[in-house]
């Protein structure tokens, strides 16, 4: 079984064959409640990146239910002025960094630079405009902030439109790829059209007449090439 200091395994894995493992030791204080003193589960994955994210979600998730225990057993003062609405100190589902990890393991295969590019701009404006977040707690109210927001930076509707596909794409692939129980609230928000592009008019055919005239007066390399450009139409 890997240690936390070996390079070869993600925190909290090890392999059995190719299939990356979660395993984490029950704390002594909580033994009492399992009938082993090892917590082991398939994360049915043979890659690296993903068996990592899973790892810290499923250590998230029981770091928070070892706190429900214990705090059943303590009184802690001043426990009624915690705040626990609204806040994310510890993500029980992937956050949007993780999300878009996941994202670059399976679908970045092959892809070039400007899909990681572009993937890492979008999500940089995500987090600039409503913070890293568990993917949960993104609403819908929080995804028309992030229209507005990117329209104040004047940005066109097309880039609107292609920002907002990149991130619903990185949240759905993360909700899909591990099952949670979830909505993606960028799926739901209102976006402007595209606007209307201006008509490119051609050139005419007086000015390609006069075009091809000065080709043949200068009679050289570049006005060959622009000769030959024009006869293509």
């Amino acid at each position: 079984m890997a240690t936390k200091s070996s390079p070869k395994y993600p925190r909290y894995t090890f392999k059995k064959g190719k299939v990356f493992y979660f395993s984490r030791v029950v704390p002594q204080d909580l033994c009492e409640h399992y009938l082993r003193k090892r917590i082991v589960a398939s994360l049915r994955t043979t890659s690296f990146n993903q068996a990592r994210i899973l790892a810290n979600t499923y250590s998230n998730k029981l770091e928070q239910y070892w706190l429900g225990l214990r705090l059943e057993k303590t009184q802690i003062p001043g426990l009624n002025l915690i705040k626990t609405s609204g806040t994310n100190t510890d993500l029980l589902l992937p956050s949007i960094i993780d999300a878009k990890e996941l994202y670059f393991s399976v679908k970045g295969k092959g892809k070039p630079k400007l899909f990681f590019d572009t993937a890492n701009r979008n999500i940089r404006y995500l987090i600039d405009c409503l913070d890293n977040r568990s993917i949960d707690c993104y609403s819908a109210k929080d995804a028309a902030k992030f229209r507005e927001w990117l329209i104040a930076k004047g940005l066109s509707n097309s880039s609107l439109q292609r920002i907002f596909s990149g991130v619903k794409a990185i949240v759905t692939f993360c909700i899909k790829e591990q099952g949670l129980d979830c909505q993606n609230p960028f799926t739901r928000v209102y976006l402007p059209a595209e606007s209307k592009k201006n008509k490119r008019l051609p050139v005419s055919s007086i000015d390609l007449r006069v075009l091809s005239q000065s080709c043949i007066e200068i009679d050289d390399d570049i006005r060959w090439l622009v000769a030959l450009i024009i006869n293509t139409g």
